[in-house]
């Protein structure tokens, strides 16, 4: 029994210690960027990890990237957010100020609360771009998924301001 547990620790360890910096690596980001904007080769940048600019721990890779023939600039953004239970995953596409473009949940791993993956709730964060967003005021409460709701609504402002303050630089 004690062999087991200790595997299963080393287990996690090891995967979370190699999973931080693959977070969202280049191919994998490449993929779901295309898949969501029903794009094939765009043109992705240089990653950048904005992790460490986040004190609650979530991963944040950015990627700046453009659409084949044009200049203008877009940031693809792969971050986590906290459900009740389990972490989800969810990309932010930005104009190079910032605004929300499109949000899309790519990994749900709880039982409840995938609702928030619905296309028109997730339109709701269209637009913005940047200051103050509250959970049932600037964006409607979704039954059976409070927390996740609350969390990403919570969480969107900050991601925003990260890209908004590094476009500025």
């Amino acid at each position: 029994m004690a062999r087991i547990l200790l595997l299963i620790t080393l287990l996690s360890v090891s995967e979370f210690t190699h999973s931080v910096p693959d977070f969202y690596a280049e191919n994998k980001a490449l993929k779901f960027l295309e898949k969501t904007l029903k794009v094939k080769e765009l043109e992705l940048g240089e990653r950048i990890d904005f992790t460490d600019q986040l004190d609650e721990g979530r991963k944040v890779v950015a990627y700046p990237f453009s659409y084949p023939g044009k200049p203008e600039k877009y940031f693809a953004v792969f971050t986590e957010s906290k459900g009740r239970y389990d972490m989800f995953d969810y990309l932010l596409i930005t104009d190079k100020e910032g605004e929300i473009q499109q949000v899309k949940v790519l990994r749900y791993r709880s039982e409840h609360g995938g609702e928030i993956a619905s296309k028109k709730w997730l339109s709701q964060f269209e637009h913005y771009k940047g200051g103050d967003l509250y959970y049932e005021e600037e964006i409607s409460a979704i039954s059976g998924a409070t927390i996740s709701a609350m969390s990403i609504t919570r969480d969107i402002p900050k991601v925003v301001y990260i890209i908004q303050a590094y476009a500025e630089n």
